[in-house]
């Protein structure tokens, strides 16, 4: 609290002391009227101070003025009445320029009229009318009413135009850091606008005002806001100066006429520099948004996957965002595109449906929305949904705009979803079916069931059950790998010991199983090869009659291990060979009648691939099919 009262009584005494020195220069111009000069720089300070200060600071520019009119022979009783106009002038000032949004950076073109409309021209007649008002009381105006409220207006709103500015945006720029290159062209260039000014107002080269022009432009073009502030401050003192010595003859009668006109000049270079740079602020600051909404556009595409067109039809011209030459696997600008080029990354089968959908919505100019698959350069599809609308002017067919979003995955799961519901609602049908038949039978006639036929239906009643279970385990897994949770957890274990383990847990239906290979220790993830073994063993059961065997071999190839579960069934096509491991896919469809999910081999890949190594499927010499795994780099003895 202490702290901050002495900033508050410091920055009191900057404002009066400020105040007082600029009022006393003014007043004692040759061009001075008394107390009323056409150079009044407190007018600027005021108003300066309770923007940046603030309004409660009022009490200092009253103090300033009463001090600086009470010391220029005026009696205490002017000196106030003339301290109470100049403090409303600021006040009225400041409170008008925040009700319209004002900014002291001067950054907008709407501050710079404001300061113009409400700071010079507005505010600075309740000071001129009270001053002079208060002196024709007084009996102490030397000039008619009107001559004296308009040198005294003048003089009040040159100050708000010149120094107010200047101090505003100095007081919003403080914080900002120049590179040193920066620093040495500001420092150049003010120093280029002083000695020009020296030279056209004071040395008498004032036939050749324009010499100001470039510097100037290029003060306002380099440092905008502030270069214009502090470059048209430095032209009209250096101006003033040159008038009031009578160094710029303007063909007036007076020196204080000379003055008012050179002053009008500086005010309306002022004015222009100020607009000139509020505008180079603007449109930056406009560049700078609409840059930081295109990256936030491109981000948002980039995480939903859609890409934004542009079809320029009389030109056969079309613009493509980034995210959308991303999405067909291009690099974004990488080449230009038009409507055949498009057509020619679609997939074969889907062009003529584009392109008729297409030319559809031109002849009848509606909107469309359709999927279609495209062929990315490295070969791989891609499911794409793409919207678009027809731009008409003048009647006139000229453009078409819309998006296009990569869907596949969500394809996918859409699919994968479906064909979770179709294997769960058929699976389960069966087991489920067993279980309340047989509870059905138990509840209604266990009491005239032998032994034997009880023990068959609880073991139909077990076999069912487990059944369910071992299809919810697989769901659970297929879940588990989609998220990415497929942990290996590797132990040392008998591989051997463990393939025997895992077919003696199967169900054979009395099928034969020839186990070879000698002892082999493997650093592997057993509960998940053991479901791999599992998995294997139940396809071959399905595909093998009931006559045939099933053969296991585990082989040790260097620090490698190599199981195959070979099967006398009918084997796999060709074409099949790589689908029978995608997940929900069964395979050919003469094998359709077969029961089961189409997730076990899924889940052997998958635990393959999570150990490192890769599955597939053989023809079996003499018939049949022979499933491989490969595990690298895990056998140990």
């Amino acid at each position: 609290m202490h702290r901050a009262r002495l900033r508050s009584a410091f920055w009191f005494a900057v404002v009066i002391g400020a105040y007082v020195g600029a009022a006393k220069v003014g007043i004692h111009l040759d061009v001075a009227h008394g107390v009323i000069t056409p150079v009044w720089a407190p007018s600027g300070i005021a108003l300066a101070a309770l923007l940046i200060l603030g309004l409660r600071y009022w009490p200092a520019v009253a103090v300033g003025a009463f001090v600086a009119n009470l010391t220029s022979d005026s009696s205490a009783g002017v000196a106030a009445g003339i301290a109470v106009g100049n403090t409303l002038e600021a006040v009225v000032g400041a409170a008008l320029l925040r009700r319209f949004g004002f900014r002291q950076e001067l950054d907008r073109v709407r501050s710079v009229l404001a300061l113009t409309v409400c700071g010079a021209l507005l505010s600075t007649a309740i000071a001129a009318t009270n001053g002079v008002t208060i002196l024709t009381l007084a009996d102490q105006r030397q000039d008619p009413y009107g001559t004296a409220w308009v040198l005294w207006w003048f003089g009040d709103a040159v100050g708000d135009l010149m120094v107010a500015p200047l101090l505003l945006v100095l007081s919003a720029w403080r914080r900002s850091r120049l590179t040193t290159a920066q620093l040495i062209e500001g420092a150049a260039l003010l120093a280029a606008i002083a000695g020009t000014s020296v030279v056209v107002f004071v040395a008498g080269a004032w036939r050749y005002p324009y010499l100001l022009f470039p510097p100037l432009l290029w003060a306002a073009i380099r440092f905008k806001s502030v270069g214009a502030a502090t470059a048209s401050f430095v032209v009209g003192a250096i101006g003033t100066w040159g008038a009031v010595a009578g160094k710029v003859p303007f063909g007036v009668e007076t020196a204080t006429e000379r003055v008012q006109v050179a002053q009008g000049l500086f005010a309306l270079i002022a004015v222009s520099l100020l607009v000139v740079g509020a505008t180079l602020e603007e449109r930056e600051a406009g560049s700078s948004e609409l840059f930081t909404t295109a990256s936030r556009l491109s981000e948002a595409q980039a995480l939903a996957h859609i890409g934004s067109w542009e079809w320029d039809i009389r030109r056969d011209a079309v613009t493509w965002s980034d995210e959308l030459y991303r999405i067909f696997g291009m690099e974004p600008d990488s080449g230009s595109v038009d409507y055949a080029s498009y057509l020619e990354r679609l997939h074969p089968a889907d062009r003529a449906f584009v392109d008729s959908t297409v030319q559809r919505a031109v002849a009848e100019r509606r909107p469309f929305a359709f999927e279609h698959r495209i062929v990315r350069p490295d070969g791989t599809e891609r499911v794409i949904s793409s919207r678009g609308q027809v731009i008409v002017e003048d009647d006139q067919l000229v453009a078409m705009l819309g998006t296009a979003q990569d869907v596949t995955e969500q394809r996918q799961a859409e699919r994968l979803r479906d064909d979770i519901l179709s294997a769960v609602s058929h699976e389960l049908r069966t087991p489920l079916t067993a279980v309340l038949g047989f509870a059905v039978t138990l509840e209604q006639r266990r009491n005239e069931l032998s032994d034997e036929e009880l023990g068959r239906i609880l073991a139909e009643l077990v076999g069912a059950a487990r059944r369910l279970e071992r299809l919810l385990v697989d769901l659970l897994d297929v879940e588990r790998l989609r998220r990415g949770a497929a942990d290996v957890s590797r132990e040392r274990v008998d591989a051997l010991e463990l393939v025997e383990r895992a077919v003696a847990a199967c169900d054979l239906d009395g099928r034969r199983v020839d186990i070879s290979g000698g002892p082999v220790t493997a650093e592997i993830d057993g509960a998940k090869v053991e479901r791999i073994v599992e998995n294997l063993i139940l396809n071959a059961v399905k595909h093998t009659p009931q006559e045939g065997s099933i053969h296991v071999r585990l082989d040790a190839l260097g620090d490698d291990l190599m199981l195959a579960v070979e099967d006398d069934g009918p084997g796999v096509a060709n074409e099949h060979k790589d689908d029978v491991f995608e997940i929900f896919n069964r395979g050919a469809k003469v094998l359709s009648a077969t029961p089961g999910a189409g997730i076990g081999l899924a889940l052997v890949s998958r635990f393959a691939e999570a150990h490192g190594g890769r599955s597939w499927v053989e023809d079996r010499p003499g018939g049949g099919a022979s499933f491989r795994v490969l595990l690298p780099g895990c056998v140990v003895g």
